[in-house]
């Protein structure tokens, strides 16, 4: 079991949440609407797969592209993955000058591109509730759908029993 900690939290052991693809792309259009250049982002799930399809402006030319994304690992609010094949017309590779251009666009801190392992990270921090501790053990793709398994985690309820109260 969990060792007890300070505060007011409550704990959990092995916790599953399952995303269907119509509310993972609900998701990222919140996630990308302040992106200028990008358009048209799609979140693809098939068995052992997940995909990202795009349209990014460059210069006034659309670029259609599909990035296959693995190793999801979630921390401290920053969500990360491996950008496995990144193409533009299902064969033409992307340079990671175009990927660093959509992080140049992108809000301040919200993305991160590390070129040389492929590596992005999204800074998922405004969208998730503060004080919780989430820790991403597994990740399964189906068809449609996407499960994220954790481990132990916790979330403070400081602030919501100890918060001001209007009497």
């Amino acid at each position: 079991p969990p060792e007890p900690s300070d505060g007011l939290r409550v704990r959990w052991h092995a916790l599953s949440l399952t995303f269907d693809e119509t509310t993972l792309n609900r998701l990222v259009e919140r996630l990308v609407e302040s992106i200028p250049d990008l358009q048209d982002l799609k979140i693809h799930v098939r068995p052992g797969e997940l995909s990202a399809s795009l349209v990014v402006h460059r210069f006034g030319v659309p670029l259609s592209a599909k990035a296959t994304l693995s190793q999801l690992r979630l921390k401290d609010g920053f969500l990360a993955f491996l950008l496995d094949k990144v193409q533009a017309l299902s064969f033409i590779p992307i340079p990671d000058q175009l990927l660093s251009y959509l992080v140049q666009k992108a809000p301040r801190g919200l993305l991160t591109y590390y070129g040389d392992d492929r590596i992005m990270v999204v800074n998922l921090a405004r969208w998730m509730p503060p004080g919780i501790d989430l820790s991403l053990e597994r990740t399964v793709f189906w068809e449609g759908a996407l499960t994220l398994e954790f481990g132990y985690g916790s979330y403070d309820l400081t602030q919501v029993l100890e918060g001001t109260r209007e009497d």
